[in-house]
């Protein structure tokens, strides 16, 4: 019971986001739809450096103790904090930016979290959003009788999941309990504070005995696919037809 707990503190300490949804709406100027932007401060304890990814783009160049991320429009952002030591610690959690927030990253018996803090945070470094997508200027045209090469087309990114190692420390941590009841229950905890892919939260199903937590843990884990077009792989989890049909209407009913 006291190894379960202790779970649940890396993965419940947090604030998870009810639903997963895209992020497209972002604008590119920095602010909302009010027109005014926010900020968000993390910090490490001294010992600690850590590098910072705002919807995936990484905002520092070095490592640091502390950071401040200005010009932040009110929208739903995905913070992810990969700790600089040997065991490579990350930490990701999704979070609604209305106002200014401060995180402070905690530290229990070797597991690694992230709390709200309202205290006076000077920051080592202070910058504003990175946003990553800095488009190139337009090529020249060409000079007279000069051969036009036309470019291949660069293929779309496939979506990304929880991060290799993330997963992998997760997928471990729920094979190794021994009741079903508990699995479901710390799985629950890993997919509502990550995005997954269909393949992740397949992985994550095979781990369940009984058919039924297999269900419950598809239908619980629908929300935050990030790959919902391709759910119906998931029916090869299951070992009974009847498990396939009560996903798909539960699917078409919300």
């Amino acid at each position: 019971m006291k190894r379960f707990l202790l779970y649940l503190l890396v993965f419940v300490s947090l604030p998870a986001m009810a639903q997963y949804r895209g992020h497209g709406s972002h604008g590119h100027d920095g602010h909302g739809p009010q027109g005014q932007a926010s900020s968000l401060t993390i910090v490490a304890p001294h010992h600690q450096t850590f590098w910072l990814f705002v919807d995936d783009v990484l905002q520092n160049e070095q490592s640091v103790h502390s950071i401040r991320i200005n010009n932040l429009w009110p929208d739903e952002f995905y913070i992810r904090v990969e700790l600089d030591n040997r065991e490579q610690n990350c930490l990701g959690q999704f979070i609604n930016l209305h106002y200014p927030q401060g995180f402070r990253i905690i530290e229990h018996r070797g597991f690694y979290g992230l709390e709200p803090t309202q205290g006076d945070i000077r920051p080592e470094l202070v910058m504003n959003l990175n946003v990553g997508n800095i488009m190139p200027e337009p090529p020249m045209p060409p000079a007279p009788h000069e051969e036009v090469i036309i470019p291949t087309p660069v293929p779309p990114v496939e979506p990304m999941g929880m991060s290799p190692k993330d997963f992998d420390d997760a997928h471990a941590m729920i094979q190794r309990e021994s009741f079903d009841d508990t699995r479901l229950a710390i799985a629950k905890q890993v997919v509502a504070s990550n995005r997954m892919t269909v393949n992740q939260i397949a992985q994550i199903a095979r781990l369940f005995s009984f058919e039924s937590n297999k269900l419950e843990f598809a239908k619980f884990a629908y929300p935050y696919c990030i790959e919902k077009n391709k759910y119906y792989l998931l029916y090869d989890v299951f070992d009974h037809d009847s498990s396939k049909q009560e996903l798909n209407e539960y699917i078409q009913g919300l």
